[in-house]
């Protein structure tokens, strides 16, 4: 079995977003675990090395069409069709004319996220329509909305309000075209079937590495002791730190929430994540017991020393791939239940709303009141990459 992965997003290698994470290592699986090969289609980016071929047998980059001058590009945002997100990352379509006539080849392709919409109008005449997959990562136009109430800045409030308005007609509409879709989100499965009910609509969670066995520097591990060794407890954070809805869970739980642990167990607050925006530089500024780690090559010496991983999100678009990584490392969870309503594990992770029952939650696990086993042979009982392999080509075989 071939596939034909259309991606619209710039996708880092190694993997660390969430949207990298699952598109590399969903069709890495595929081909160990099941002899299934992926080619894809994306946006060029450097420094494609010998691991990304590990999972894709081709690669098909694109250039990113950018429009340099501003005020077009801003008359663009408000006056195309095209939502902010695409003009921002438009490929060249000059790369795909020779891909087109070899379309046929491929037994399935997969367009993930609703911003592929453009390119699946550039390939509509050229494909099979019954062996087309749509792939959710976000039901987005929800996503957009809750972003712009989420945002702090005019600018960012004035951009995801052009996604929200934008999205909320072309994103429906093209869900529309698919007659099998898959979603990452188990909360996200009956608004799709909502959308399109028409469709066979599948919750397929993301595969991840086993992380509990790998192995960390020492220098790495004995860089981050001296700082926060002194500790008998470490709660950790992690995330893209210019992003709304981690920029909110941060500073809610450093602020309400980590205070009330304090007045109990002599623990520090540890926010890992790419990009700090300048409100969580100056939350942390100053602050005693609470420390931030920018831009770091790796999560693993965090999630070695860390005794709690918190996830208190409040926004349940998509699926929180910092709360399956923690819980893969078999990391002690505390959430929301936004936070696990995509993973499907609201009844499995202990978790809570308010301040003072999020604070007791944590507390009860530090002090080993949990029984956290329960809760790790559940998620690697759902989460396990042979069954999510096995029902990942029945749904593509179907």
């Amino acid at each position: 079995m071939k596939i034909l992965i259309v991606n619209p997003l710039k996708t880092s290698c190694p993997p660390k977003d969430g949207h990298s994470i699952h598109v590399f290592y969903r069709s890495y699986f595929l081909k160990k675990l099941a002899g299934i090969t992926s080619d894809i289609v994306m946006p060029k980016v450097p420094n494609l090395d010998n691991f990304w071929y590990q999972a894709f047998s081709k690669t098909y980059t694109c250039d990113i069409k950018l429009e340099n001058n501003r005020l077009r590009r801003i008359y663009k945002m408000i006056f195309s069709k095209d939502i902010p997100e695409v003009i921002y990352n438009k490929m060249d379509f000059s790369c795909l004319d020779f891909l087109v006539d070899g379309l046929y080849t491929y037994d399935t392709i997969v367009f993930e996220h609703s911003y592929s919409y453009y390119i699946y109008e550039k390939l509509a005449d050229h494909i099979n329509k019954k062996n087309i997959v749509y792939w959710s990562q976000n039901i987005d136009f929800l996503d957009s909305k809750s972003l712009i109430k989420d945002s702090k800045s005019l600018k960012s409030k004035l951009f995801y309000y052009l996604n929200y308005q934008k999205l909320k007609t072309i994103e429906p509409a093209y869900i529309k075209k698919f007659r099998k879709i898959a979603s990452v989100s188990k909360y996200e499965v009956d608004i799709l079937r909502a959308i399109n009910n028409k469709a066979k609509v599948y919750w397929i969670p993301p595969m991840l590495p086993e992380f509990k066995d790998l192995e960390v520097k020492k220098e790495d591990i004995d860089v981050l002791e001296e700082k926060v060794g002194k500790y008998h407890h470490k709660i950790l954070f992690t995330g893209i730190l210019n992003k709304s809805s981690n920029i909110k869970a941060a500073i809610w739980f450093g602020k309400e929430v980590f205070p009330l642990i304090k007045k109990k167990l002599k623990a520090c607050f540890i926010i890992v994540g790419q990009s700090p925006s300048k409100e969580v530089i100056e939350f942390v500024d100053n602050k005693e017991d609470v420390f931030l780690f920018k831009d770091v090559e790796s999560l693993a010496p965090f999630y070695k020393l860390s005794d709690l991983v918190v996830v208190p999100l409040f926004n349940p678009a998509g699926i929180k791939l910092k709360l399956l990584e923690a819980l893969k490392y078999r990391k002690k969870v505390v959430a929301t239940k936004e936070a696990l309503l995509g993973a499907g594990l609201e009844n499995t992770v202990p978790n809570a709303q308010e301040k003072e029952d999020f604070a007791k939650k944590c507390i009860d696990v530090l002090e080993g009141k949990i029984d956290y086993n329960i809760v790790w042979n559940e998620f690697e009982r759902i989460y396990d990459n042979k069954r999510i392999v096995e029902y990942t080509k029945e749904v593509l075989t179907y």
